[in-house]
């Protein structure tokens, strides 16, 4: 099961699709993400994409994890999370779930950082909107177990969402729902909330990575170079090889037919073996 900080939407059932899910039209951002259980870094790539009339207004959001050491590479990238908030008699901030895909990547505040901008959105576009409430679900209780539930509180807490949590069920956070606010009451942070993401220069990333890769081509076009002078050499000293061979193989022949004439009639060279 996905570990998740997830709750259910009231409101309409049929969620608005993204209109162009092509990754082309989207604003992106780079972030290193430091991972200290693992002991390395992941490279984020963050993008948004703004869109809708006046009153229906909407952003898309989606998270790729990048291969740095395979530039250039469409296919060296996996995304993480994508979440989307729309206006429409009402602000809705998220399709109903906001999860990290990858299990290595949870807790490393991704899903914050990513619902963290789809709040700045709703603030700024949208600051007198009624928030449409927010719904917790009892049965993710035996899915999710406790801990995620309290963590899933935790991250509602941290945008300015509170609950009113109904009695009686198996954990105090099990289900509920958010309570009455406008956007603004939402509560959006600054990067130093994600002390372990810091967001980098996408331009002078992009060049450093464009000369590693044009240093690794002129490396690797030398050593094919010094590979193909090698197997020159070797051809070279073959056919000298050959051709010595060649000159040498009548005068051994000749002197391996002497020495049997020799040891076949001895005195007849005036020898007495």
């Amino acid at each position: 099961m996905k570990e998740s900080t997830e709750g259910k939407l009231c409101g309409p059932a049929v969620w608005p699709a993204r209109k162009d899910r092509s990754s082309d039209n989207f604003a992106w951002r780079l972030f290193r993400v430091r991972d200290e259980k693992r002991d390395r870094y992941h490279m984020l790539a963050v993008g948004t994409q703004e869109s809708g009339d006046t009153g229906r207004e909407r952003i898309d959001l989606v998270a790729f994890r990048v291969e740095t050491d395979r530039f250039g590479d469409s296919r060296a990238r996996e995304e993480v999370c994508s979440m989307s908030a729309h206006r429409s008699f009402g602000l809705t901030l998220t399709n109903g779930f906001v999860i990290v895909e990858q299990e290595s990547l949870r807790g490393l505040n991704i899903g914050s950082l990513c619902f963290n901008e789809i709040v700045k959105w709703a603030r700024r576009v949208a600051p007198d909107d009624h928030v449409m409430p927010i719904q917790l679900l009892g049965s993710h209780v035996g899915a999710y177990g406790s801990r995620n539930l309290e963590r899933r509180h935790r991250f509602y807490q941290r945008f300015g969402l509170t609950f009113e949590f109904e009695s009686g069920d198996v954990h105090p956070l099990a289900s509920g729902e958010s309570k009455d606010m406008v956007g603004r009451d939402l509560i959006s942070h600054s990067m130093a909330k994600f002390p372990n993401i810091v967001e980098v220069d996408l331009l002078a990333t992009l060049q450093s990575l464009a000369m590693a890769q044009e240093e690794l081509a002129d490396d690797a076009r030398g050593l094919k170079d010094g590979i193909a002078s090698l197997l020159a050499e070797r051809r070279r000293r073959s056919d000298v090889f050959r051709r010595v061979a060649r000159l040498l193989r009548l005068p051994v022949m000749m002197a391996v037919l002497a020495v049997g004439a020799i040891l076949a009639r001895p005195g007849h060279f005036g020898l007495h073996l």
